[in-house]
């Protein structure tokens, strides 16, 4: 790579990967630079920007010559939104690139007895959930995405990878006033979309009760805390599958975790049936509303004992064990601290699905904990495999390995993992 001498903050430099999270890595004599929408082989101009963090980040400014393996993004504002990494990549090869990260972070931890599992499938299913941006430009007020590594909102009339009806609920907020929203989440269950408008004054904001056949509940936060915009509060379900042939409907509610898509999440669900089996007594630890561990215990009749930071997840998690006749006994606990393992020890199997920092503290502790099975969830799969060495390191084995992609087009892909003792 050669430094233009003319403007010294622009450079010509060639892709060499794609890192976990999406972004293009380039080496140069000053070290490594770190790019957005790049695609292995493109060379590129690039406009070098101020270190973040230790890191040297630039900005394409021109392709010289594209890669093989780069296609005409279907977005308009791909090369300036942040919300997808992948847009100028095939779905196939972002299926083939995101196994491979997988399988190169637990790689260590393998055996040849290792039943391994790639993304199963480059079908692009779209997401339902989402975080739009307030901005502001010259046609006034707008709900986006950021702008890559940057806070810069940038404005689009549909995002490609939304389901439909977050499509059209984009569009009629578009509609709406919205001075004073710094952010809009929404979320889309079986039967409803719960819509946050995170803010400092409660909104003026009149939304219809439904749309597209789904129920609409609107909800203000401020400081963390969710309050009901309209009234009466209307109750939303996944509905999830349990067992062969069977589904649960869980209550979910605007504060409660779920995953990107309703089909990954769904994946997600079975290949835990299949890997668990009949246990009769399951420990989950993260345990959101239950997403994971619930349907498990309808499909064999186990009991469940789960722990959760969040106190709403644990009052939805109680609630809707109750309501599928399921005993449980959930509890709020910081799992990554100290916390009383005595309910946990020895269950049948072990649902770990922490947050992307991982559950190091616990698996530290699994020598105490001896559950039967372990089935590990893990979003950043950099932590997984650290965690997964902290199994091995007191006797567990990996017996199996799975790559889900959860989020279309995104620089992000989940590992689910089975230990058994060796």
């Amino acid at each position: 790579m050669k430094r233009n001498t003319a403007v010294s903050n622009i450079c010509k430099g060639r892709v060499e990967k794609l890192l976990p999270g999406g972004d293009a890595l380039i080496r140069s004599d000053d070290g490594a630079i770190l790019v957005a929408n790049g695609i292995p082989e493109d060379e590129v101009m690039i406009q070098l920007q101020p270190m973040r963090r230790g890191v040297r980040r630039g900005k394409i400014i021109d392709i010289l010559n594209p890669s093989p393996l780069r296609v005409e993004a279907s977005c308009p504002v791909a090369d300036r939104c942040g919300g997808c990494a992948f847009q100028f990549l095939e779905p196939e090869h972002q299926a083939e690139l995101k196994s491979t990260w997988v399988r190169d972070a637990f790689r260590s931890l393998m055996d040849e007895q290792t039943e391994w599992m790639p993304v199963a499938s480059s079908d692009m299913y779209p997401r339902r959930r989402v975080r739009w941006q307030s901005g502001h430009d010259d046609q006034g007020l707008f709900l986006g995405f950021y702008a890559p590594a940057s806070h810069q909102t940038v404005r689009h009339d549909r995002c490609m990878v939304l389901t439909p009806e977050l499509q059209q609920l984009h569009a009629l907020l578009q509609q709406k006033d919205l001075k004073g929203v710094d952010q809009v989440q929404a979320v889309q269950l079986s039967d409803g979309i719960h819509i946050v408008f995170e803010m400092n004054d409660e909104p003026d904001i009149t939304m219809p009760d439904s749309q597209a056949g789904l129920v609409l509940q609107s909800w203000w936060r401020r400081d963390g805390v969710s309050r009901p915009l309209s009234r009466p509060v209307k109750r939303l379900h996944d509905v999830l599958p349990a067992g062969y042939g069977h589904t649960v409907a869980l209550e979910i509610g605007p504060d409660a975790f779920v995953q990107g898509q309703f089909e990954g999440n769904q994946a997600l669900i079975r290949q835990i049936q299949a890997w668990a089996g009949q246990p009769r007594r399951i420990a989950d630890l993260f345990c959101g509303a239950g997403n994971l561990s619930l349907p498990l215990a309808v499909a064999s009749g186990a009991s469940v004992f789960g722990a959760e930071l969040s106190e709403a997840s644990v009052r939805a998690a109680s609630g809707n064990a109750q309501q599928l006749g399921v005993h449980g006994h959930f509890v709020s606990a910081n799992l990554f601290e100290n916390f009383d393992i005595e309910p946990y020890i020895g269950a049948d199997v072990l649902i770990l699905d922490a947050p992307r920092r991982g559950a190091k503290r616990i698996c530290d502790r699994i020598q105490h904990l001896l559950p039967e099975k372990i089935i590990m969830v893990s979003c950043d799969i950099a932590a997984g495999a650290r965690d997964g060495g902290l199994l091995a390191r007191h006797g567990y084995q990996l017996k199996a390995l799975r790559a889900l992609d959860i989020f279309t087009c995104a620089g992000h892909v989940e590992a689910i993992s089975l230990w058994e003792p060796g």
